[in-house]
């Protein structure tokens, strides 16, 4: 099967390094990345901890701007947005794309830290509760698009006589991915077989980062296992991952500045990403790149969305675009 190959636009770059990344810089390589061939653009999403460039909003403007790729989010931490202004804004972006859209959405993670509001605080979302309050907004958020009357009694949502005329032009819906990362964190059978089932349940694809093929190919295998049990063809579900690379020759000199660009964009104070879960991913040449899209390939995964830790966006596109892209096609 065919490799479907996008690029993340980066939308928190402009942000902490403006000098080398402005919006309107981040809007011409988006057009780039289509003229160049590839298949999807991604945005990431944050409130205010890892400020960024509002998600919607940045996919708004680059759907205006190109005609074939699809659109997504690596991801949307939907707990903290209101469900059916996040249905609304959706179906809009679906129709400004002609139906190029795919809605990623997550759970979301946060370390209360004492005399701060937390993003979930300020949201005024539960986060012991966003588990449940996920799976909840994905049938509320599929009942907004049928564009029928339904009612709605959840823990989380309790709607009445909701309907709305705003129809999709992907029919029956814009597909919904799931980003989660069950390798990380010694999670119990338990908790894994509940993750798998709500992607079976909920969703039409699963998105994972910062995982080697020996971690991502287990939970893979036991999606495609409930996607079985529950009588759901396993092909229906897509499988994806959310690569963090930076190519150059010198390894060195890429995990370096790698390191530097991680680190200012999650508040860290990583000495190498040799020795944390980012190093799982690529710092170093074309060929490292091409060996660990490959592997994960051979794990079952389709599906890549890549995104530099550089300041030059720009470059990095160049680089993969000649000597990794080529290999993949």
């Amino acid at each position: 099967m065919a490799l479907h190959i996008g690029i993340n636009v980066n939308t928190r770059i402009p942000v902490i390094y403006p000098e080398h990344y402005t919006e309107a810089e981040l809007l011409d390589l988006a057009v780039e990345i289509e003229e160049h061939g590839y298949d999807s653009i991604w945005v990431g999403d944050s409130m205010y901890q890892k400020s960024r460039l509002e998600a919607l909003t940045v996919l708004g403007a680059i759907a205006a701007r190109t005609r074939r790729v699809r659109l997504g989010t690596a991801a949307i931490v939907s707990p903290l947005r209101h469900t059916i202004w996040l249905a609304l804004g959706w179906a809009t972006l679906d129709r400004i794309s002609r139906g190029r859209t795919i809605l990623g959405v997550c759970v979301g993670a946060e370390r209360p830290q004492p005399g701060v509001t937390g993003e979930f605080e300020a949201a005024g979302a539960d986060l012991k509760k966003r588990g449940k309050t996920i799976r909840e907004q994905i049938e509320v958020i599929r009942n907004v698009w049928s564009t029928k009357t339904f009612d709605y009694d959840g823990e989380i949502h309790q709607l009445k006589g909701v309907s709305c005329e705003l129809e999709t032009v992907q029919k029956p819906a814009p597909p919904i991915w799931i980003s989660s990362n069950p390798h990380v964190g010694n999670l119990s059978e338990k908790i894994l077989d509940t993750m798998a089932r709500r992607i079976v349940d909920h969703a039409d694809g699963w998105m994972t980062c910062s995982a080697s093929p020996e971690e991502f190919s287990p939970f893979w295998e036991r999606v495609q296992a409930a996607a079985k049990e529950a009588g759901r063809e396993a092909a229906s579900i897509e499988g994806a991952y959310h690569l963090l690379c930076h190519i150059d020759n010198d390894r060195g000199k890429a995990m370096a500045e790698g390191t530097e660009v991680v680190n200012k964009y999650y508040h860290a104070n990583y000495e190498s990403l040799r020795d944390v879960r980012w190093g799982v991913d690529t710092y170093g040449t074309a060929e490292d790149c091409i060996c660990q899209i490959q592997g994960l390939a051979d794990a079952g995964c389709r599906n890549f969305a890549v995104r530099f830790a550089a300041k030059n966006q720009r470059e990095q596109l160049r680089r993969f675009t000649e000597d990794v892209f080529p290999a993949l096609r």
